[in-house]
């Protein structure tokens, strides 16, 4: 078997669960690049091994990895199980379609997805790896109720310390990985502890991971509003609750000392075609910020609206961002005209992507422009465009779950901010990422 090396934090875990036997459930809350997946796989092996000291007879010798997709699964473990930690060499068989390896003594390790991970209901597992458990999703079921009819029940109905004393063998045990996502189900495991000496928690933030470069993160703090980098980078479980724009804050964005559009400055229009609203924000460029300074509501349809900006802003180039289906769809136009074809003859630009972008992309990029994760404000708001704040106050996700990706439409105040959505992502499109470095195997 290949050499395991592990750095600190994962020895930390590793040594509770299988050396100190200090905890059966370890909840481990983990930001990007610590290095999940390989401790996971590594957690697996010394199961097996484990497994493999007990007599043959001994049933229920299964150990599981459940990660949250099938392609996850087999394009990740069982790679890294089968070359790098050399668990190939040592199986009796192995199949990567069925995530499976077969060891002597009856002893099974096989990589499930959150998806097929109901089909263990009913088995005995001795360990078990529940991976990036806040992104299990699509299985007909939740987190809560996998983990307390399914997988909790593999093992503490037939591994629990009772049985395992029969045998000589350690009690079933449990590691539950994942990077937050708010307060959910993840959070009431991770705070079990409190309550179960079984359990213990363990935090990590992206300054404990010798695979991330510190040069690269500080590059990505530009990039990404403050929630979202304490939850991916500082493993922080605050949540925005139902609230879209989390970022913004009306005693740092609202500013009535903005000055008005310059003489021949350009005017951008962010538009939101909806017959009889046409809901557009007009804003200013000033370097890399954007200043809104103005709004028009209340146009029966894009004609008038066109005639209206050209009119308003007359002696100054109109660029207009637009929803991207305006490119085939017509507001109460005549036959053959379409949204942009109607803007375009008022002399108005249209800048818009093929299609338009996911809205989570372009939630972030308006979140991102009101602060980033660096404290940079890059947005600002005159308060005479009130219909504005409101939209960027009161916009919800719907059931307040941000994973939906869905905007909440009963009040209707959020046509503001789905024009303006466009335009931001298209001027300021949020690209982010971190750079891993090699890892110091020693095989």
């Amino acid at each position: 078997m290949s050499e395991i090396v592990l750095h600190e934090g994962q020895s930390e875990i590793i040594t509770d669960l299988f050396i100190e036997e200090e905890t059966r459930y370890a909840v481990v809350n983990a930001s990007r690049g610590f290095g999940k997946s390989y401790l996971a796989a590594c957690a697996a092996v010394l199961a097996v091994q484990e497994l493999m000291e007990l007599d043959e007879e001994v049933p229920n010798k299964n150990v599981a990895i459940i990660a949250p997709t099938y392609a996850q699964a087999v394009d990740i473990y069982y790679p890294l199980l089968a070359y790098q930690l050399g668990m190939e060499d040592h199986a009796l068989k192995s199949s990567r379609v069925a995530g499976t390896f077969w060891f002597p003594k009856n002893v099974q390790l096989k990589i499930w997805s959150y998806e097929a991970s109901e089909r263990m209901r009913g088995t005995g597992q001795y360990f078990v790896v529940a991976d990036e458990v806040c992104s299990w999703k699509g299985a007909g079921t939740s987190l809560k109720e996998s983990w307390e009819s399914v997988i909790q029940p593999c093992i503490a109905t037939r591994w629990s310390k009772q049985n395992a004393d029969k045998f000589g063998a350690k009690p079933g045990r449990a590691l539950i990985i994942s990077t937050p996502l708010g307060y959910n189900y993840f959070y009431e495991m991770y705070n079990r502890q409190d309550a179960d000496s079984h359990w213990k928690s363990y935090t990590y933030t992206y300054t404990e991971s010798p695979f991330l470069d510190a040069e690269e993160i500080d590059r990505v703090k530009l990039t990404l509003d403050p929630l979202k980098f304490a939850r991916e980078y500082t493993a922080s479980f605050e949540d925005s609750g139902n609230t879209v724009f989390y970022t913004f804050n009306r005693k740092e964005h609202i500013d009535k000392d903005l000055p008005y559009f310059e003489t021949g400055e350009d005017v951008h229009v962010a538009i939101d075609f909806n017959v009889g609203i046409m809901a557009s924000v007009v804003f200013a460029l000033r370097g890399n910020q954007i200043h809104i300074l103005d709004e028009m509501q209340g146009h029966p349809d894009t004609e008038t609206l066109a005639r209206s900006l050209v009119e308003k802003y007359k002696g100054h180039r109109i660029i207009s961002y637009p929803d991207p289906s305006g490119k085939a769809r017509k507001s109460s136009a005549a036959v053959g005209r379409t949204d942009f074809s109607i803007l375009q003859a008022e002399g108005i630009q249209t800048r818009a992507h093929s299609k338009a972008p996911p809205i989570i992309d372009s939630v972030a990029a308006i979140n991102k422009k009101f602060k980033n994760a660096n404290g940079d404000i890059d947005m600002y708001i005159h308060p005479r465009c009130s219909n504005t704040i409101k939209s960027i106050e009161r916009t919800a996700w719907v059931e307040s779950n941000p994973d939906t990706a869905t905007i909440c439409k009963k009040e209707g105040v959020e046509h503001w901010t789905d024009g303006l959505r466009y335009a931001v992502e298209y001027l300021f499109p949020v690209r982010g990422g971190s750079k891993v470095t090699t890892r110091g195997f020693g095989f």
